[in-house]
């Protein structure tokens, strides 16, 4: 209930279309519903005359058979009305769900990625999403409230028309109600584990997809397409299931029941007529059972309908669990860096509670000065940048950019002054310049030629058809490892920061290209506080200090000829890459 009154408070930034959709739903409604009582009216008063041997009243019957249709083409009319309102306020509605739903994503803390799937929170975004709006807004929203709707009416009518039969008909209420709960209960499970395998069928797609050169490497084809499979036939089987109960359940039954209802009718009113004890018109005959038969469709459909609603219910809840986490609190203060002084005081830091990671750092980087961090993997030189960057905050300590407190400030602006440079660049689909550029409408075609000539990417640039418009697409694949490096190196230069980070920036990058960005590089970090972090320990030999971590610990800090001389893991880190 909780989920149905929040999706159904998602319709009040459109309440008022909502409100003439139902209006004009209720209207069509009325028309269609008692349209039948004018044909009662002629069978009773024109055609029965006439089968007694009274002339036929032509007038009447036309002017009769003219309401009659007029009434129905009217109320469909506006039926079709009704229902292109609510489904365009369903259109909205979806959409302000999607949008709020990727918005929510992008403001989550990137701890909530550490462990999930990228398939499956794409497809709450998308297909939870579309969902929703296609069948609990679109389609069941409007279709109970329409079949709702006829079965206040319609009890109505057969009220008015006989209080006995109508009342006896409401005891129908409590048989579907019951008849609702026992096909909700067998198609439960089955609705579940379908949106459980459709949601780990886009998982495993995307998985293969961004995989794809190492599955095929490691032959593992014939093993990703058996899980592909095996997901597949477990949704195939619950969709089986679902159908099944639907077919048997929901329209044989409800179909046999109509039929001995029906037949029940007919006996009990033709038994009393043929005893002279039942005086009875056969055109109150005929709307008996047309609103019995109306009555059972209605009641039949919610039945089908109400289950789908929950399957819905299912699809929001998974909606919600994305748009409820609770977001990064953030401060409106916005951080303005002049000079870039970094400064770590005694920061400890954990992902896990209990499991340091990093363990009383201290850290002192001033203006135009080059940081390096080094150590075996798994000893905390990432993690340092993650807490810089404000990916996390530590438990322990602080950070200080100029003097000031990082954790006091927005984290957009934290980050406004700082470029990076990783490891496995990401590429945009775009172009080489939309990349450099980052979408800045007023960085012109030079600074992006420019930054690109900086960092060695001339030969590159000139020998591609388009120049820097060369259309970039998945991910930059159509270029080699090294010239997607120099293009993000483009784009950090371009943006021309204060705090510049490069993340094994040079590990996928040949010899001869890496000596041309080193050259590049130290033009550029002139007047810039830079961290490098780096296996190759010929890339760092000039930085002004350098920081040996193990185990998230500072075990040896100095310049490249001092960590030699003391003889200590540096020293031996060094002697094993000579070696090499």
């Amino acid at each position: 209930m909780q989920i149905t009154l929040r999706l159904l408070k998602e319709i009040k930034l459109f309440w008022r279309l909502f409100a003439l959709g139902i209006c004009l739903m209720i209207l069509s409604g009325i028309m269609v519903q008692v349209a039948p009582l004018i044909v009662q009216e002629t069978i009773d008063t024109v055609l029965t005359p006439v089968s007694k041997g009274a002339p036929l009243d032509t007038g009447r019957l036309l002017t009769q058979l003219g309401l009659f249709i007029g009434l129905t083409i009217i109320g469909n009319s506006i039926s079709y009305g009704s229902v292109r309102i609510l489904m365009h306020v369903a259109n909205k509605v979806g959409e302000a769900l999607r949008n709020r739903a990727y918005d929510v994503m992008q403001r989550l803390p990137i701890s909530y990625f550490d462990d999930k799937p990228a398939g499956k929170i794409s497809s709450r975004i998308v297909n939870d999403t579309e969902t929703l709006r296609s069948q609990f807004y679109g389609t069941m929203l409007s279709n109970i409230i329409i079949n709702l709707l006829w079965v206040v009416i319609i009890y109505a009518v057969l009220i008015y028309l006989n209080v006995w039969l109508g009342l006896s008909l409401m005891l129908l209420i409590p048989v579907f109600i019951l008849w609702q709960k026992y096909y909700s209960h067998q198609t439960e499970a089955a609705m579940t584990s379908f949106y459980e395998a459709q949601s780990e069928l886009n998982s495993q797609v995307n998985e293969a997809m961004n995989g794809a050169s190492i599955i095929q490497l490691f032959g593992q084809e014939e093993a990703m397409a058996t899980q592909f499979d095996q997901t597949a036939e477990r949704m195939l089987a619950s969709d089986l299931k679902m159908t099944k109960v639907e077919s048997t359940i929901s329209w044989s039954l409800v179909e046999l029941f109509k039929r001995i209802v029906l037949s029940l009718i007919l006996a009990v009113v033709g038994y009393f007529f043929l005893g002279g004890s039942l005086g009875i018109s056969a055109g109150l005959i005929f709307s008996y059972i047309n609103y019995t038969e109306r009555l059972f469709n209605a009641l039949g459909m919610l039945v089908r309908l109400l289950p789908n609603m929950q399957r819905s219910l299912a699809t929001g809840k998974r909606v919600y669990e994305l748009l409820d986490q609770p977001l990064e609190s953030d401060s409106d203060r916005q951080l303005v860096v002049e000079k870039g002084e970094v400064v770590f005081e005694h920061v400890s830091f954990a992902y896990k509670e209990g499991h340091d990671v990093l363990k009383d750092i201290n850290i002192t980087a001033k203006q135009g000065q080059t940081i390096a961090l080094v150590g075996h993997t798994g000893s905390g030189k990432s993690s340092i940048m993650n807490l810089l960057f404000r990916f996390y905050d530590p438990q322990k300590g602080r950070i200080l950019i100029d003097g000031q407190s990082i954790a006091d400030f927005n984290r957009e602006s934290v980050r406004a002054e700082m470029g990076i440079v990783l490891q496995d660049p990401y590429l945009f689909t775009g172009t080489i310049a939309s990349n450099v550029a980052m979408d800045d409408q007023n960085m012109s075609d030079e600074t992006i030629l420019s930054a690109l000539e900086k960092v060695g990417a001339s030969d590159m640039i000139a020998r591609l058809e388009k120049g820097i418009h060369e259309p970039v697409v998945e991910k930059g694949n159509a270029f080699s490892s090294g010239e997607r490096q120099l293009i993000a190196f483009a784009r950090t230069l371009a943006s021309d920061p204060k705090i510049l980070i490069l993340d094994e920036a040079t590990s996928h990058i040949d010899t001869e290209t890496e000596e041309v960005i080193q050259k590049a590089m130290d033009v550029v970090k002139e007047g810039r506080t830079t961290f490098i972090i780096a296996h190759r320990l010929s890339t760092i030999q000039n930085a002004d200090q350098i920081l040996l971590l193990h185990e998230g610990q500072i075990v040896e800090r100095g310049t490249h000829h001092e960590l030699l001389a003391l003889g200590g893991r540096y020293a031996d880190m060094h002697r094993m890459q000579q070696k090499v």
